[in-house]
């Protein structure tokens, strides 16, 4: 379910704000190569704990020069690879990763859902406050690349809480209360996705 919009400037807005996001994401990362990295086929091996030789053949189906290339079909189906990744692999495909989240995330279609919108959210948050967790998956990032990384994770965060803000309005509108009772019931309002913002906060805002 995505954001409801009371006017059409506001979803030209939303839309235009997306766009914007991916050309930083574009600049940042342009140029990041995977070099001798785990390729994204290679790492669904890992997973299925697959052999050097199986590894091998598997790497070599991963042929595109640039991580713009990447076939959106590929990360669509391939939610757990981000997980299997060494730290040239995930610098190379985070990007990818983060522009099809962008393009696709407000896709209305119940038959494209995919566990990658997820998989995303998850390596930008998880353990973030371990150290070395933080050290093997973004040591390679530049500065500008952490700060479109946070702007990214913040437009998640505010994508959510508005589309749960909006839904939980609508059901107590449904449940007679007042404007003003409603407005207090959603002032005090715990989010679900409160531990991607304490991620944001405690981590990511540093950089942005």
């Amino acid at each position: 379910m995505g954001i409801s919009f009371s006017n059409p400037d506001g979803k030209i807005a939303y839309e235009n704000k997306k766009l914007a996001l991916i050309k930083e994401i574009n600049e940042a990362f342009d140029g990041v190569a995977r070099e001798d990295g785990v390729t994204l086929h290679e790492a669904m091996v890992i997973d299925d704990y697959g052999s050097p030789a199986e590894r091998a053949e598997a790497r070599a189906q991963d042929t595109e020069d640039q991580w713009q290339d990447v076939p959106e079909d590929d990360i669509r189906f391939s939610d757990a690879v981000l997980s299997f990744l060494d730290s040239k692999g995930f610098h190379y495909y985070l990007p990818a990763y983060m522009v099809w989240y962008l393009r696709n995330i407000d896709n209305e279609d119940p038959a494209y859902w995919s566990n990658t919108f997820d998989s995303v959210i998850f390596h930008l948050t998880y353990q973030i406050d371990v150290e070395n967790y933080v050290a093997s998956k973004f040591q390679l990032f530049t500065p500008a690349q952490l700060r479109v990384t946070g702007y990214f994770l913040q437009f998640n965060v505010e994508r959510e809480e508005t589309i749960e803000k909006q839904n939980l309005q609508e059901s107590l509108s449904k449940g007679g209360l007042s404007p003003e009772e409603i407005n207090s019931i959603l002032l005090d309002h715990t989010f679900h996705n409160h531990e991607d913002r304490q991620a944001l906060e405690t981590y990511w805002r540093q950089f942005i």
